[in-house]
């Protein structure tokens, strides 16, 4: 194994996996306080607005900062030690828990996935496998925050744990060199735009689907499996057979399969599989636009998700939430993949 390709799978092995543990955390603690504190449904549905806002919307901001010191190791680390100081905080208070967990949990992210935008330069492999084990935590998480033996104590060790290997291993070169490709600098913005708003539109999508089945246990692991195997293969398959190819055809066939399909199981796995496997392209892609900027380009997605998901939270969701308009937002988001992709190919 060279040294390279060393770097490259201890990075993914640590990142990815304290991905997943930083997701189970924030979730864990969510739930937990909701059974701890006896929360109001309203007070505990603003929490959770508040909690995403923070986790994604802080991200641009906590990205260009890290481009600016050029330290993506030190912002994980930072990230992972304010979760540690929440789980002191969660016995206090939850609204200031929420807060901890939401700008930990943006910290994180913005460290962990510069370094992966920077273990395969310009490529989506790596950043997609980075991403996809939050999936994991989510559910793992989630079951743990409201289950009967939830602790504190195994969660601090491990954000412990990993925060040493973290300390102790040695990323990749960061490219933090700003260039102008004159071929795409005058339609630099255009592309950004087109970008975000095929992101915008997916997480509207993915916030709208409903799964009648997914109340089934063994059914919600295989949904959150479908998760976890288009984000992490979608970057692989992307880099191996084009950008466009995967990207747009994959959301053509899911807008099919999703909107008509998503009350079968196996219809609706295999969609929702197809449906993520553009979450590593659209990241890189504006990563590669954006050159010299990893962080900022890492948070100009989580904030496309936000914007994009919340309409979800409101009473819209109830409008929207129906197969024809799901089937022609899909297709919308294929559409300015495509044109952004082209436009930046050329």
């Amino acid at each position: 194994m060279n040294k390279k390709r060393g770097i490259l799978f201890k990075n993914l092995g640590v990142y990815g996996l304290t991905h997943g543990l930083v997701d189970a955390t924030c979730i864990a603690l969510i739930f937990a306080s909701l059974s701890r504190y006896s929360l109001k449904a309203e007070y505990f549905f603003t929490l959770i607005i508040l909690y995403n806002v923070l986790a994604f919307g802080t991200q641009p901001l906590f990205g260009f900062i890290t481009d600016k010191i050029q330290k993506p190791r030190g912002t994980a680390l930072f990230g992972l030690l304010i979760l540690i100081f929440s789980l002191i905080i969660f016995f206090i208070s939850p609204l200031f828990t929420i807060i901890l967990l939401g700008l930990g949990n943006a910290l994180f992210h913005i460290g962990g996935g510069t370094i992966s935008l920077n273990l395969t330069p310009k490529k989506a492999t790596a950043p997609g496998i980075y991403v996809a084990p939050g999936t994991i935590g989510l559910l793992v998480g989630g079951l743990y925050g409201k289950s009967a033996i939830f602790s504190i104590i195994p969660i601090f060790i491990l954000l412990v744990i990993s925060s040493l290997f973290v300390i102790f291993t040695k990323i990749p070169k960061i490219d933090y060199k700003e260039r102008k490709n004159y071929k795409i600098y005058n339609y630099l913005e255009l592309i950004i735009i087109l970008l975000l708003l095929s992101v915008a539109v997916r997480a509207l999508v993915g916030s709208l689907i409903f799964f009648p089945w997914k109340t089934n246990f063994i059914l919600l692991i295989f949904l959150t499996l479908g998760i976890f195997l288009g984000k992490s293969l979608g970057g692989v398959f992307a880099d191996r057979f084009g950008w466009i190819k995967v990207g747009v055809i994959s959301l053509v066939v899911s807008s099919i399969l999703l909107a008509f399909g998503a009350n079968n199981y196996v219809i609706g796995i295999f969609g929702i599989f197809l449906f993520n496997m553009t979450m590593p392209i659209t990241l890189v892609a504006i990563s590669n636009t954006l050159q010299g900027k990893p962080g900022f380009s890492f948070g100009l997605t989580t904030l496309a998700l936000i914007a994009g998901a919340l309409p979800a939270f409101s009473p819209l969701k109830n409008i929207l939430n129906n197969s024809l308009f799901i089937l022609i937002t899909i297709l919308v988001s294929a559409s300015l993949l495509y044109f952004a992709l082209k436009r930046l190919n050329r």
